[in-house]
């Protein structure tokens, strides 16, 4: 668990979450959408904060409420409506970290000692009813960046649009922010395809809502292909992705998702001279329990994701494959405490050359609140040389943050 949004009650908590599983069934017996996912967007027919008094349903003229309390929430005192001032959040990530080995290489992903994993500082803002604006600025190894800028336009009643720099919805971790991993480090198979930074990308995609009995949506993006799984060498070489993500209630407590991705474009193996093209592919089951009547006190999550790439290099040479998967358990036993473990695999029909992989990771958490988690982790690299990880993480958030994704 990661540290994500304001402190809250723990009966706003509860509530919140019964009303999203009541949302859910609502959904599923009227075949209307709750809005689209991820965007921060909603139907723009429903009445706005910073609406006039006299045009909201249930509020006389004067602004006296006929059926409920008054929201003062969204204007100040000179009555100007802050309904579309941005929301600023700030995430830090501090680590102290051991390594049994490579602690003599400057360019060594882990080594033994103290450092700022990173902070986030986000914006975020209704624009108007109709789009949503995201910029995320990162400051990593004395580097600062822009991470993400995108904004997201509600079309129709089951499509949105999605333009700018964002992370791709390939499978499900790659859609996280660092501070939002399950563990303190991404999968190997992530790292392993797409690097540190995973697959984040210039484009633009749309989101379709399916109207079908359970939660469906697909999602069609073109982008630049600037990752090096691509890296095209011409300027009008673009990658092409594909995903679909199904979700499913079992009960009232337990949900299962499915979800598939594809993408492909040009690559620059051959520097141009040949049409070479890299694809990837990738499948992920996750299966979520959390009992209605102890909300705050047990949650089991599994999840397993496979991921594989294959790029052409030209006639001269044998084409590169490589893929992995790895499976999680996260078990949150007391209010505050989870225990959690996982496997990764590198090296499913890997190309000659390619190493094969093997890790072994388990974590303790300590959340005490919705924005704040210290967490001890373990790990054992099974590669060419073993390798024995201990890492010790505080995650905090600081003003508003946006919900997760489910």
């Amino acid at each position: 668990p990661a540290a994500a949004e304001p402190q809250e009650s723990p009966e706003i908590f509860e509530l919140k979450e019964r009303i999203k599983r009541l949302e859910r069934r609502i959904k599923k017996l009227e075949g209307k959408p709750l809005g689209i996912p991820g965007s921060g967007i909603t139907d723009p027919t429903a009445p706005q904060p910073g609406t006039p008094a006299s045009r909201v349903p249930g509020v006389a003229r004067g602004g006296r409420a006929t059926g409920s309390s008054a929201d003062s929430a969204f204007s100040t005192a000179t009555g100007l409506s802050r309904t579309f001032n941005p929301a600023i959040s700030v995430n830090g990530l501090f680590r102290g970290a051991y390594n049994s080995r490579n602690n003599d290489d400057p360019n060594a992903e882990l080594k033994t000692g103290v450092d700022i994993q990173e902070i986030e500082l986000q914006f975020s803002a209704n624009v108007d009813k109709w789009l949503n604006a995201n910029i995320r600025f990162t400051f990593e190894d004395d580097e600062f960046e822009i991470e993400e800028a995108f904004a997201d336009v509600l079309l129709m009643n089951r499509l949105a649009l999605r333009a700018g720099q964002f992370f791709t919805h390939f499978g499900k971790h790659n859609l996280l922010h660092q501070h939002q991993f399950p563990f303190i480090d991404a999968p190997l198979v992530n790292r392993e395809l797409f690097g540190e930074e995973g697959l984040l990308e210039v484009g633009a995609g749309l989101n379709y809502l399916v109207p079908v009995p359970w939660y469906s949506e697909l999602i069609f993006e073109f982008l630049d292909g600037g990752n090096d799984l691509f890296n095209a060498p011409l300027n009008d070489d673009f990658a092409y992705l594909a995903h679909t993500k199904n979700l499913w209630d079992l009960d009232e407590n337990t949900t299962v998702e499915l979800g598939g991705s594809y993408v492909t474009g040009r690559n620059s193996f051959s520097g141009g001279a040949v049409n070479t093209k890299s694809q990837a592919a990738g499948a992920n089951l996750t299966l979520k329990w959390k009992p209605a009547q102890r909300l705050r006190y047990k949650t089991l999550v599994w999840q397993t994701e496979y991921l594989g790439a294959w790029q052409e290099t030209g006639p001269a040479t044998p084409d590169e494959t490589k893929g992995g998967l790895y499976s999680y358990v996260q078990y949150q036993f007391k209010e505050r405490w989870w225990i959690q473990g996982r496997y990764d695999y590198f090296g499913l029909h890997r190309s000659v050359g390619i190493n094969e992989k093997h890790r072994y990771s388990t974590l303790v958490g300590y959340v005490p609140s919705e924005f704040s988690a210290l967490r001890l982790q373990y790990s054992f690299l099974d590669d060419i040389q073993d390798e024995h990880q201990v890492m010790l993480q505080l995650n905090f958030s600081l003003g508003s943050h946006p919900a997760h994704l489910y």
